[in-house]
């Protein structure tokens, strides 16, 4: 086998690789053999067929099965011996595919290298929550006393003063809210400053992409061309690429963090993320378990909670200014 690596950038790499007629031969009676093992043909008996027969009878399995064989063996061979960790599933282009020789180029986006200044004892500034006055919960009330579902639950005083209670307690949870947002929003923007990272582009993509056949599919496009839904889908592609490139920056941010940190994930903290998920799903734990097995989600739930772990680090490292003193002004 022959590979030639090609960067095209830190993390944009480009495998082409060539397998020479013997390496196809050898592979080939693999397969013939593996065939040869579970196939019934008539007049033989169950792995017995002699393999020119299976050979003529099979053949484009076989054909399917060698290629299929080699670009895994030559593909995972490779980044092992590279120590290439992609990130995205490989794309596999330029085939060319004979008796003699076997040749295709594979495409994958690496892990980046992230650089981080500095993570701890970020400055940011205290946002405090907004008040929230007598007229804010006046109104609120008012809009509630328009809706005739209502109207008859808050005649008495007894019970309107339970509504502005309860209205209160929500207005000043989405200022509180509002505030750690923002102070979130500081918090970003000054790791984003403090980092360097080449940012992966399919990655990015594939984010936008997922994000765009939400949106499409949360929307009525009954009637609609295929032209209209493809201009939808253009134009929220656009909307969602940098809140996508965002998201994808901050995980890897996050990622550097918990490997800096030598952050691990128990058996334990996974079970209680899988305790919570079953809660909120309404269903048994073990069965909401079994279901992540099945699908191989354990090392995603390890990854997010990872990734939550050196997040809290982040947030718990946070140096806070109660006001910004310009200068002439007294302190």
């Amino acid at each position: 086998m022959r590979v030639e690596i090609n960067k095209k950038n830190e993390i944009d790499v480009e495998m082409v690789f060539e397998i020479n007629k013997e390496e196809i031969e050898e592979e080939k009676r693999k397969v013939i053999s593996e065939i040869k093992k579970d196939v019934e043909i008539e007049g033989f008996r169950k792995g017995k067929a002699p393999e020119n027969i299976i050979e003529k009878k099979f053949q484009n399995l076989i054909k399917e099965n060698i290629f299929k064989n080699l670009v895994s063996k030559s593909y995972i061979e490779t980044i092992k011996k590279e120590n290439f960790i992609p990130i995205i599933e490989p794309e596999i282009y330029d085939v060319e595919f004979t008796d003699d020789k076997l040749s295709f180029k594979i495409g994958v986006e690496l892990k980046p290298n992230v650089e981080i200044k500095k993570y701890k004892g970020i400055l940011i500034k205290k946002v405090e929550p907004k008040k929230v006055e007598e007229k804010d919960v006046e109104n609120a009330l008012r809009e509630l006393e328009k809706r005739p579902e209502f109207s008859a639950s808050i005649i008495d005083l007894e019970k309107r003063n339970m509504w502005k209670k309860r209205i209160r307690e929500e207005l000043e949870a989405k200022e509180k809210e509002k505030a750690q947002l923002e102070e979130e929003n500081q918090l970003w923007e000054e790791l984003f400053k403090n980092t360097k990272i080449t940012l992966p582009e399919k990655l990015i993509n594939k984010r936008a992409s997922k994000y765009t056949e939400y949106q499409l599919k949360r929307m009525d496009l009954k009637g609609k061309t295929k032209e209209e839904i493809e201009n939808y889908a253009n134009e929220i592609f656009k909307i969602v690429k940098p809140y996508a490139e965002k998201e994808v920056k901050k995980y890897f941010i996050l990622d550097k963090i918990a490997e800096i940190e030598n952050i691990e994930v128990d058996e334990k903290e996974i079970d209680e993320r899988i305790e919570m998920y079953s809660r909120n799903l309404g269903r048994p734990f073990d069965e909401v378990k079994k279901e992540l097995l099945k699908n191989g989600e354990i090392e995603n739930i390890r990854d997010e909670i990872r990734i939550d772990k050196a997040y809290k680090i982040v947030k718990e490292n946070i140096n806070y200014i109660e006001r910004i003193v310009l200068p002439g002004q007294e302190k």
